[in-house]
Parts: C-alpha cells; structure tokens; sequence
C-alpha cells in the first residue's frame, strides 16, 4: 500500500514539474515571442471603410459621392508569398488595373489596401477563390466614390499629395475642408482569423466588429440639390458636350444647387487622362472664358439707368463699324435697343457703350456687377471699350459670375458679391456626429440700379428669348428670360456657345448659365450660344420647374 501512494505520489509530482515547466517555457522563454506573434496578427485589422472621413452630403443630407458598402477586393501584403505570380494571375484575368495598382502600391501599403472592381465582373469572386492567396479576399467594404457620384469637381478627390506619404483630400471640397472631414479612427474594423501559418481559418473567416463613433470627423452638407444636379449632368452628357460647364443657382439665396463640369473623371483613378483633356479642370467656379454678347447685358443696364436709351430708341445698323472693325452677320437695318438686344447687334452696342464713355463701362462692369479685367487689359482706348462692350478680349468670366449677374437682374437690381464662393455660396451646413452648425450668414444685396431701369432690362431679355436670339431657351407655361453669347476663343475661326438666363418670368426662381466648349460631332466653328447653349437651358430648367417649382 505503502509502495503504492509513493508510486502516485511521484507521479503527480513528476506531472505537475512538467506542466510547472511548460508553462514556465511558454510564458517566460516564449512570451515575447508570443507577444510579438499576436501584435503582428492585430496590425493585420483594417478598417471597414475605404476612408477614414466624414461624409459630402447635399442640402437634404443623400451623399454626392454615392458611398455605399460594396464587394470590394482587399490586399494583404504581408500574406502574400508571390505577389508577381498573383499580380499576373489577376491580370490574366482582366481585372482592369489590378496588377499597375498592385505593383504601384504593395511597397507604399505594408498594411492592408483596397481595389475596386467591377461590380458587372460577375467572375471575380470565383476568381479570387481559384487564386487561393490568404492575401486577396472580397469583403464588404465602405466606399467613398461610388458610380452613381455626382459634381465630381465641386467634391474633388482623396490622394497622395507630391512628396506626400499620408493620404489627403486633394481639390474641390475634399481638400479644401480635409481637416474637418478626417477622422481618427474607423467606426468598424475586419479582422482575419489567422492559424500559426497565416491562413483564414476554415469556417471562421473574417470577423467584423463596430467601434463607437468616431466624433473628430464632421459630415459637409453643401447647397448641391442632388436631383437638380443629376438632370444638369444627364441634359449635359445626352446633348454631347465635350468640354464645358453648367451652374443653377437659387435666385433667393444665390446658393449654388448644381455645378456641372465637362470632362468629367474617375475619383477612384483621378489621374487617367481622357482623350488629353485636363479631365479634372473645375469649368464653373475659377474657369473663365470669354462671354460675348451676354455682356451687352451690363452696357445696357447702364446705358438705360443713364438715360441715354429707352428700349424704344431706334439705331440703324449697316452690318458693320468701319471705326472699330465690328461687324454683325448680317445688316439688321431700322432697330429699337430692344430690337438690338433680342438680335444681339454689335453696331447697336458699340455705338452705344462708346457713347457712355470709360468711366461709366468701368463703375457697371467693374464696380457694380464686380467683373474682373484679364490681367494687363483695360478700357483705356476706344477699340478696347468696344470689344469689351461684346464680350471680347478685356474681361473673361466664370459660368457662376453670368449666372450671378442673371440673378440680379431677375431680383430687379439686387446684387449679391461673390466673395470666397466654395465656402458662402456652396457649403450649407459643417455637422458633427453629434450635431450640425448651419452656416447662418444672411445673404448681403445691394440695389445697382433703379426700378425702371430693371423692368426695362427684363423685359428686353424676355423679348430676346421670345422671339430674339434666345428663342431656343423659350419655355412654354412659365416663359424665360436670358442672353445668347458666342464669343471666338483664342483659336481663328472657333467660338464658344454661351447662354445664361432665368425662369419663370413672373416670379424668378432659378438662373442658369450654359457654356459649351466643345460638342461631339460638331466643329467648333459651328458653335454658337442661341442654337447650341440655349436648348440645353431650356432642358434643363424645364426639368426642373416640371419637378420641383
């Protein structure tokens, strides 16, 4: 018996040194190593969503940039063995860019990065299977630019800054309130379940846990009015244009509800180039251009509120200035100044602006309607007066600056300044996740010109869209008013297309202002503001008063 429980006694003993010295081994000799083992698996967490930032909403909250959680393809540098043979394999296949984006990126992303693909690919998650790499996986993912995104210029992009190593917004709104919308940490992680070998253990995956909310990043809510900006795009791309821009704005408040520019390009590829257009050129805001005859505009608002003019004042125009080398197409004869207006008559406008002088041009074009001069020009001479009185050579202008000068001329003289306009004219409210701080500033207007002066100038717009050049902008059951332009660019013999105006007649709610560059299938010597801008108004604002007025 004795025997016995020695027997027992040795055993127990002889078990407990050796799980004494394994737990010894495990916790004390391989402990770092362990440590070591479970940091490396918990770097190998990503976020859940493409882009750790606050969302771009417009004016009812819906997102312009489409982010939505997507199938997308998710790459582990540190799991993949052979990332050539994956990157042809993918190749290979024709998953589009795969292989450049991975080589390009695989040094510069140690941690997990993501691809997009084509949702319409219905092989790719066959394929990443056929692949078998614990490094490639598809997963839900949050991503910021999706294919139904809309102002892509206005919103901008998120990338690499030169000589960057950390990713920022870059142009537009993204990086012009980048610091607003950067967070600090992901609302929802994914982790791999890893064995000791570094492969997705069988029946467990991934694991996707949801964090707090991230309160440092702020959602931008911009006065875009998605539906308004989704017609705008759809009437721009259906009509074949090229190059060129839109802008809507609302009369009331002089906020912008849609910014339309073309070229347009991918925000998940910024830089592949289309056709070697500057794809990312924003055309309505910074980009000026000649405006033509829409600047009769603002010498008739002067020459009227002088009282050197009535609408019903008669000219008569030979179809050219021998003085001054202008011209129109064709002789209009006998003509009221409202008859001028409506056929856009550059004898008519000249003869007038010459007779107000510099000093007057200057205080409406410059000091009231708040147009620049193209740097190192000026009225300063007689044939300078005039091709500034048409629009020529002297001052160039942005989509948003006509419009704006529409809108005022629909308020009845009110001017509203542009000042600092990717902030007061297109930023509605900055919010939290907690809270949203509306932008509270009151619009500021100052009256330019008198009440008579106002209706007249109306009224010779309307004529010029009922009958006049602008007929094509004419809108059946609300009316419109507005100005055609067709301005030559800087090539001989090729024009830009320009028209700008507002709607309805009797109680304004929306101005527009059109600029076509260039038309598919159609020369640029044949583009002209009346037949090529115009009907693109009146789509447009058609639309729009059909469905929201």
């Amino acid at each position: 018996m004795a025997k016995r429980l020695i027997t027992l006694i040795f055993l127990f003993s002889f078990l407990f040194i050796g799980l004494t010295g394994k737990a010894f081994y495990e916790q004390i000799i391989m402990g770092p190593s362990h440590v070591k083992r479970s940091l490396s698996i918990r770097t190998i967490d990503f976020p859940g969503e493409e882009f750790i930032r606050g969302d771009i909403l417009d004016r009812n909250g819906i997102s312009l940039t489409d982010t939505a959680i997507r199938p997308t393809l998710v790459v582990y540098p540190r799991l993949i063995e052979n990332p050539q043979e994956i990157a042809t394999k993918i190749k290979d296949i024709k998953i589009k860019d795969i292989e450049p984006y991975y080589r390009n990126n695989v040094k510069i992303y140690p941690s997990p990065f993501f691809i997009h693909i084509n949702e319409n690919n219905i092989n790719y998650l066959s394929i990443v299977k056929e692949i078998n790499s614990p490094g490639l996986t598809i997963l839900p993912i949050k991503t910021r630019y999706g294919p139904n995104a809309l102002a892509e210029h206005i919103i901008g992009y998120i990338g690499y800054p030169p000589n960057g190593s950390q990713q920022k917004g870059l142009k537009g709104i993204e990086g012009i309130f980048d610091e607003e919308l950067r967070g600090s940490t992901p609302e929802k992680i994914i982790t791999p379940i890893l064995d000791a070998r570094n492969n997705v253990l069988s029946g467990l995956g991934y694991r996707s846990i949801n964090l707090a909310k991230d309160l440092s990043r702020s959602d931008i809510y911009l006065t875009i009015d998605s539906r308004i900006q989704k017609i705008s795009e759809d009437v721009f791309d259906s009509q074949g244009i090229i190059q060129g821009g839109v802008v809507v704005l609302d009369i009331e408040t002089g906020n912008i509800l849609a910014a339309v520019s073309r070229p347009s390009f991918d925000q998940n590829n910024p830089n592949k180039n289309m056709l070697g257009y500057n794809n990312q050129l924003e055309r309505v805001i910074d980009y000026r251009v000649y405006p033509g005859s829409i600047y009769k505009v603002i010498t008739a608002a002067a020459a009227l509120e002088a009282g050197i003019v009535t609408p019903e004042t008669k000219f008569y125009c030979e179809g050219f200035s021998e003085d001054f080398h202008v011209t129109c197409p064709r002789p209009h004869g006998e003509l009221t100044f409202t008859d001028a207006m409506a056929r856009s008559c550059n004898v008519t406008f000249v003869k007038v602006g010459l007779e107000l002088g510099r000093e007057k041009l200057e205080e409406y074009m410059i000091e009231k309607f708040g147009f620049t001069p193209v740097k190192n020009k000026a009225l300063d001479s007689k044939s300078a007066r005039a091709n500034g009185i048409i629009g020529q050579e002297i001052f160039a202008t942005s989509p948003l600056e006509i419009a704006n000068m529409m809108a005022t001329i629909a308020r009845g003289g009110y001017h509203q300044k542009i000042v600092n306009p990717w902030q007061t004219r297109l930023v509605q409210a900055i919010g939290s996740r907690e809270n949203v701080d509306l932008i509270t500033e009151v619009p500021q207007f100052e009256l330019i010109y008198n009440q008579e002066t106002a209706q007249s100038l109306q009224n010779m717009l309307t004529a010029t869209n009922q009958w006049g050049s602008g007929s094509r902008a004419w809108i059946e059951g609300y009316g419109s008013a507005g100005k055609t332009g067709t301005p030559q660019s800087s090539v001989p013999h090729e024009y830009y297309a320009w028209y700008a105006g507002y709607a309805p007649i009797d109680s304004p709610k929306y101005a527009i202002a059109v600029l076509v560059e260039e038309k598919a299938y159609l020369s640029k010597s044949n583009l002209q503001g009346g037949a090529i801008a115009g009907p693109i108004f009146k789509e447009i604002m058609e639309s729009i008063l059909k469905n929201f007025y």
